[in-house]
């Protein structure tokens, strides 16, 4: 019995020797947002009970004059007023406010003279450039953010994007969408960072990816309160963990809310802050600081 045990651990050792598989392609693990369920992800390298939560904050300013900021002074009084509370802002301005609106290039220098980010925002991939371009002649450089997107475009994403002689080039993707128009079941609401594969294989995790997907949660305050208790309670033990509130420009609420003003927000600040591990940043930073942990993927589903 003694013989055949040697002999069989022998084999197993020169198998594995012989037969050493490259490392697949893997799918972040969904981990349900919920009190009780948590699977730990696939990933090269283990999980860790050390978890930081980066929150960052965005809004959109789009084509569609109804959602352009009714008040120059107020708009950037708000940016303001969060950023001295701790919020570090990316925002996204499609490209029919920055050719359009008389105050378009005052919001963007002066709110990149605070400290926030400017993402690349468009509604047409070829408008990627453009954009860039003209945040680059206003003397902000723009961050490799695609804020926004229809997942079935993201086979088509370029390398690079170019726009009278000046050069773009995409690293992160956040906020993608299945379907226009933000209909309901349309926008991915996961709570996630990996490098997607394919348009029809997105949800899977491609080391050797070039963009990172930041997913940034449903942008609610109560569904980032529940996010940051449950990291206390040590389920979702990844390094890093992304979530992004959003507001309304045009409101200056937070997105689908009616009631989460400036005060709201601040207040929901002073709380995030109280847990040790909340750091605040923009969506780029985040994902740089997922790169420089490991890069750990994961998927949070809400």
């Amino acid at each position: 019995m003694k013989k055949l045990f040697t002999l069989v651990i022998g084999f197993l050792l020169l198998t594995a020797c012989v037969t050493a598989p490259s490392a697949p392609q893997t799918q972040p693990q969904p981990d349900s947002v919920s009190p009780t369920e948590s699977q730990p992800t696939l990933s090269s390298a283990p999980a860790t009970s050390d978890t930081t939560l980066y929150l960052s904050a965005t809004l959109h300013i789009e084509s569609k004059f109804d959602s352009w900021p009714a008040d120059t002074e107020s708009f950037l009084n708000f940016l303001q007023q969060t950023t001295d509370a701790g919020i570090r802002w990316s925002i996204g301005g499609d490209i029919g406010w920055l050719e359009s609106a008389d105050n378009a290039q005052e919001i963007v220098q002066r709110s990149a003279a605070m400290g926030a980010q400017w993402d690349n925002h468009a509604h047409s991939p070829n408008d990627l450039g453009k954009i860039a371009s003209i945040l680059s002649s206003w003397g902000v450089t723009p961050t490799g953010v695609v804020s926004g997107f229809l997942i079935q475009d993201f086979d088509g994403l370029q390398s690079s994007y170019s726009y009278q002689g000046y050069s773009w080039s995409p690293s992160v993707i956040w906020g993608g969408v299945v379907c226009p128009g933000h209909k309901e079941g349309c926008d991915d609401l996961s709570v996630s960072l990996y490098r997607p594969t394919s348009s029809s294989q997105f949800e899977v995790h491609d080391p050797s990816g070039k963009l990172i997907k930041l997913g940034g949660g449903s942008h609610q305050l109560a569904d980032a309160e529940t996010l940051a208790a449950q990291i206390a309670q040590g389920q979702h033990p990844y390094p890093v963990i992304g979530y992004t509130i959003m507001v309304e420009p045009e409101t200056l609420r937070i997105s689908t809310s009616a009631t989460d003003d400036v005060n709201v927000i601040l207040a929901f600040v002073e709380r995030m802050n109280a847990y040790p591990f909340v750091r605040w940043t923009t969506i780029a930073e985040t994902a740089q600081a997922w790169t420089d942990a490991g890069e750990i993927a994961f998927q949070i589903n809400e």
